[in-house]
């Protein structure tokens, strides 16, 4: 985001270009954002994304080269998704949990206007609030999730990979836990021990463990110990 004139920067990515230009002669209607790029398939997509690191984008479900979710999946950082698609259905079939907003085609005015009003509260936040809502995008089986940090309560190590403790799911993420902790906001987040990560806000209880140690009770009953020298940062990270 440009925060000198709180400008959102996005990228539009479609494979048509008469729907290219369309949306982006809409968004012309809102001085809050300016778009910096356009993709008409997946990998130029990626590149583009991955390159110009946007406040925001416009992602058409189906491209050339794949679909919007081999997109999300190989991006470094996902930044605040709108989905564009002529099926509505396909628009949420993928999604058991859906945190992010989306648009059918043709985009109707209002309906953009709705949408760019909502965003603006939340790209306009604080950079710590940003952080935590800036979603993960993870693909298991079937189903896909765009998970708010925030609302992630645990993340354990399973081999080279992780899963992901948010609400009543725990899906797979294929990549290692270290990985994952450098997407993270460090504030908010604490390695306990060379499985576990947790987020602070769902600790439910501190208690005292073997060898001057700590053992973290969270919501969902999950509890995690923490070495006796883990326990020293936790301590200074909550300020016991």
């Amino acid at each position: 985001m440009d925060r000198e004139h709180g400008m959102m920067e996005a990228v539009i990515v479609e494979d048509s270009e008469l729907a290219r230009f369309e949306l982006e002669h809409q968004l012309r209607n809102h001085p809050g954002v300016t778009v910096v790029g356009h993709a008409g398939d997946v990998e130029a997509a990626i590149a583009l994304i991955e390159s110009s690191a946007p406040d925001l984008v416009f992602l058409d479900i189906d491209l050339p080269g794949g679909n919007a979710f081999d997109v999300l999946e190989r991006l470094t950082r996902v930044p605040r998704i709108v989905f564009t698609t002529a099926f509505d259905a396909h628009a949420l079939k993928a999604f058991a949990y859906n945190t992010v907003d989306y648009l059918l085609k043709p985009i109707e005015p209002q309906r953009l206007a709705q949408t760019m009003g909502k965003l603006a509260g939340v790209l306009s936040a604080t950079p710590a609030r940003r952080a935590m809502d800036s979603p993960l995008f993870i693909k298991d089986g079937d189903h896909c999730f765009l998970v708010k940090p925030r609302d992630v309560r645990l993340i354990e190590a399973v081999g080279n990979y992780s899963r992901v403790h948010f609400q009543n799911q725990s899906p797979l993420l294929y990549r290692p836990l270290g990985a994952i902790e450098a997407q993270l906001p460090p504030e908010r987040f604490f390695r306990a021990n060379r499985q576990h990560i947790v987020n602070l806000d769902h600790v439910e209880q501190v208690a005292p463990w073997s060898n001057g140690g700590l053992m973290l009770t969270l919501r969902g009953g999950f509890e995690i110990e923490v070495s006796r020298r883990q326990g020293v940062r936790f301590r200074d990270a909550l300020s016991l």
